[in-house]
């Protein structure tokens, strides 16, 4: 056994030597060190022989392709990719990173710096790079994917590249929001953390709209895309709203002038949403959904007499078209209500956990506009359930929520509502 190992592990080393002469060639260029020079420990031979029985042909390949074509060859990217990607699913991420950024190499000689083809490798090397810790080297290849899409923005192919940016940076500011990320220590500058959070919400808005704007300039825009897209921007707008302070002396830098200018702009983008909804021709439900959203948007900023003008105009679309019932109940429920937005979710899911048990019975009024009042728990069940009633009262007290399409004389309406502390749903109560 020992000496197959050997035998493998030799015919492993020179086939992986064969590369290196090309490999030191691109050094100078690479965005991915090189690897570290100490060897992993021997797998075993098992994964030995798998890992031979996989790569021995494309490492075969490599060296024909070499010798007809030359270090260069255009020729040489597929196997090479192939290679890397075969090196990945075997868990060597250290040489599918080598084999890969070679790879990557040979695509910008070929054809060119700024070509969306290297994308796909780009995002092999990113997986690669994490796996092995390298997460500095992860980063800059993730500026490198939005440096080839500005560069190409009115490829379509530059939209998920956006997206996916924009999508990290939202990610990293609601961690920081929720107090995921690690604490740090930043001398004479307490809000520094919040700064550096802030930031990554404007470049969130920022991948947004370059998405969007890729989107309608490559010529092909979904526009259930568009409308995602445009969802996640307003999600921006919502949660700057939610946390904004005042930075500055400047009498213009207020609460009440950020939340009005915020208040535009995702008044602005839900209006194109529904602009997109007009353009494929949608039906009188979805024509009416995009309304009902745009209204709940005028509520969430106080914005109430718009916002009820709203819920009232797609009601009577429903209403008028002859829409069921059941379409009626979906936009305007009267058994739980909707909180607001709604791509913020319900906070009380939040507090819900798997190995709970028991509940909250409560009552609560809504609004004409969508205010919470005459909150009231009926019954507690279940271990921890007093703590998570006042939990419960206090979230719902904080939030608003999708008020029906009442007549002019009608101002609340009453749920009774069951919140499970197990899932942190709400369900109505008879």
């Amino acid at each position: 056994m020992r000496g197959v190992s050997n035998r493998v592990l030799r015919a492993r080393s020179t086939r992986a030597a064969a590369l290196c002469g090309a490999l030191a060639v691109s050094a100078a260029f690479s965005v991915v060190p090189a690897a570290a020079a100490a060897q992993p420990e021997p797998p075993a031979r098992g994964a030995i022989d798998e890992l031979t029985r996989v790569t021995e042909p494309l490492l075969e390949r490599i060296e024909e392709e070499e010798a007809r074509y030359g270090l260069f060859s255009k020729e040489l990217i597929e196997p090479l990719t192939a290679l890397g990607l075969a090196y990945q699913e075997l868990g060597e991420h250290e040489l599918a990173v080598g084999v890969l950024d070679r790879a990557f190499y040979l695509q910008r000689f070929n054809s060119g710096l700024y070509s969306l083809d290297q994308v796909p490798l780009v995002r092999r090397l990113i997986e690669s790079s994490r796996a092995v810790g390298r997460f500095g080297a992860a980063a800059e290849l993730e500026q490198r994917l939005l440096e080839l899409a500005r560069r190409n923005p009115e490829d379509a192919r530059s939209v998920p590249i956006f997206r996916e940016a924009a999508e990290r940076e939202l990610d990293y500011y609601e961690r920081y929001r929720n107090g995921e990320l690690p604490f740090t220590l930043s001398v004479n500058d307490t809000d520094s953390p919040a700064r550096a959070a802030a930031f990554s919400l404007y470049r969130a808005r920022r991948h947004y709209n370059e998405a969007i704007s890729a989107s309608l300039r490559g010529g092909a825009a979904a526009y259930d895309d568009l409308a995602e897209l445009e969802e996640g921007l307003t999600r921006t707008y919502y949660l700057e709203a939610r946390t904004w302070r005042a930075t500055s002396l400047d009498p213009n830098d207020s609460a009440t002038v950020r939340r009005a200018s915020l208040y535009g702009l995702g008044r602005s983008s839900y209006e194109r949403r529904v602009g997109y909804a007009a353009l494929r021709a949608p039906t009188v439900y979805e024509a009416a959904r995009a309304l009902v959203e745009l209204a709940d948007w005028s509520i969430v900023f106080s914005r109430n007499g718009t916002g009820v003008r709203g819920y009232e105009q797609a009601h009577a679309l429903l209403v008028e078209a002859g829409a069921p019932e059941a379409a009626i109940e979906d936009l305007f429920p009267t058994d739980v209500p909707v909180f607001l937005p709604e791509f913020a979710g319900s906070p009380l899911a939040e507090r819900a956990s798997a190995a709970a048990s028991g509940h909250v019975d409560f009552d609560v009024e809504i609004g004409r506009y969508g205010q919470p009042r005459k909150i009231r728990v009926v019954e507690v069940a279940g271990d921890g359930a007093a703590e998570h009633a006042k939990a419960v009262v206090g979230a719902i007290g904080r939030s608003r929520f999708r008020p029906a399409p009442f007549a002019e004389t009608a101002r609340a309406t009453t749920y009774r509502l069951r919140y499970s502390l197990a899932d942190g749903r709400l369900t109505p109560r008879s």
